[in-house]
């Protein structure tokens, strides 16, 4: 493509598969970029910063060249610095509400044309990626912002996912891109599967893209670069079965496993109880901030019955059971082994009942999670709560302002997946891993999701399945 073209001109869309290059060629852009200003660079998600900014270090970009953001937290920022009644901008205990309230006000505060000046002033560029994510409200953003910037889009209307939310998506048919498809241009090239040494899976992708645009059965006998292998629901849980032989194979070379149901976590806890794995976490998750409040909000007993409560959603519950009652208070033990463990929970909870401290919270779920024979399911989960906690007792926050500022900074500098991981399309769209299982491909009921499901692989793609012929068309 014509990196120049499309950096310099005021405003041009690059249209894109996934694996296509759309990092790379923001990559590029910046280097190319000689102007004495910083590059904007707006996406949707975490994942997405991650991603950027691992490829921005790969080619050596200095960060003064540019500023990258994700578009709620850019909306969040210009909201809170400019908005005038402070007191009307939403709690981050709910973010949906607060990111959409942060969008709408910013549009506005970006009318003002001093506003417009500051911002031009630092930055000559934007660069949006993902734009198929982008809301009406978002891109009425962008929008506005293209007023003052040379304005860049990328994205690809069959990765377009977050269309499940309440929010109309954007279309790439308004006339509103109009002038954006002045200079439009569209990478041909699958190079996540050349540079990985698996061309043939790169060709059998863009194979199966062309049938998911025009709506055709995908039948994974065709195509020899896809590992199929045959089972029933369940059968990852059954001791003989070939399918928790194969998953266990795979996970010796490390593997993302992604499964299609998006709204529910409890497929994927069996997953993790059964393998070695770890579950991927959405960091505005809201038991992060029910959490934080409960926490803030509850003292002595009540407390305790908090923490044993939300340790027994993410952990083995029958096993804090044994140790902790339901209203919160420590069970007698008999055996000397046994009492030394009350006591060392009696040595926690004793004080924290007479004096709420965050940092005693924290030791507290340190301790129910080093209970004997407790499992735990969601180790982000606890592990960030702790340091949300640590920090809040360090700082002199509340526990709810500590998780605000804790996933605040995760935005910002991303989050890397761990090597054996199960997560979801929407928690994996914009990132690359080298071996995926792509598990109860049947269920997937969109073409949108299964497409993101199957590029996230550079190397070895394995789809679990009861049928090798896919119709994910239900809900599109």
């Amino acid at each position: 493509m014509d990196i120049d073209a499309f950096i310099t001109a005021n405003k041009s869309i690059i249209i894109a598969p996934a694996g296509y290059g759309k990092t790379y060629t923001i990559a590029e852009a910046i280097a190319a970029y000689t102007g004495n200003k910083r590059i904007l660079v707006l996406t949707h998600t975490h994942a997405g910063i991650a991603s950027l900014k691992e490829k921005f270090n790969e080619k050596h970009l200095p960060t003064f060249k540019y500023h990258l953001d994700t578009i709620c937290s850019f909306a969040l920022n210009l909201t809170q610095t400019y908005h005038v009644n402070k007191s009307e901008i939403p709690s981050g205990s709910t973010p949906s509400y607060l990111f959409n309230y942060a969008i709408e006000h910013a549009t506005k505060i970006l009318r003002a044309k001093p506003i417009r000046q500051s911002l031009s002033a630092k930055f000559d560029h934007l660069i949006v990626d993902e734009y198929q994510d982008c809301t009406i409200e978002q891109h009425k953003l962008i929008l506005q912002l293209s007023t003052s910037l040379n304005t860049h889009l990328l994205g690809d209307p069959l990765q377009g996912i977050f269309g499940f939310r309440s929010e109309q998506i954007v279309n790439f048919e308004d006339e509103s891109f109009d002038p954006f498809k002045e200079n439009i241009q569209e990478l041909d090239t699958p190079w996540r599967w050349i540079n990985a040494g698996n061309t043939a899976l790169g060709t059998d992708l863009a194979n199966i893209r062309q049938k998911l645009i025009t709506g055709q059965d995908i039948n994974l006998n065709d195509y020899s670069s896809i590992e199929v292998e045959l089972g029933e629901k369940n059968d990852y849980a059954m001791p003989k079965t070939n399918i928790k032989s194969r998953l266990f194979q795979e996970l010796k070379r490390d593997a993302v496993l992604i499964h299609p149901n998006s709204t529910s976590m409890e497929p994927r806890k069996k997953y993790v109880i059964h393998y070695p794995l770890q579950l991927i976490e959405s960091i505005d998750g809201k038991d992060y901030y029910s959490l934080c409040s409960q926490i803030d909000n509850n003292s002595g007993q009540a407390l305790i019955k908090v923490i044993a409560d939300a340790m027994r959603k993410v952990c083995t519950k029958t096993e804090i059971d044994k140790w902790i009652n339901e209203k919160g208070a420590l069970k007698h033990k008999s055996s000397i082994e046994n009492q030394k463990t009350i006591q060392y929970l009696e040595s926690i909870v004793i004080p924290l009942m007479a004096c709420k401290s965050f940092a005693l919270v924290a030791k507290m779920i340190e301790a129910i999670i080093h209970l004997p024979n407790v499992f735990v399911y969601r180790k982000e989960f606890v592990v960030d709560i702790i340091k949300t906690l640590d920090d809040a007792d360090k700082l002199g926050l509340s526990a709810t302002e500590s998780i605000i500022r804790n996933r605040n900074i995760l935005r910002q500098k991303g989050r890397k997946i761990m090597k054996k991981s199960i997560g979801t399309t929407l928690l994996t769209k914009g990132l690359e891993f080298e071996n995926v299982v792509v598990l109860d491909a049947q269920d997937f009921k969109d073409p949108r999701h299964l497409y993101v499901a199957l590029t996230r692989c550079c190397k070895r793609l394995l789809v679990i399945t009861n049928n090798p012929i896919l119709h994910p068309y239900s809900n599109s």
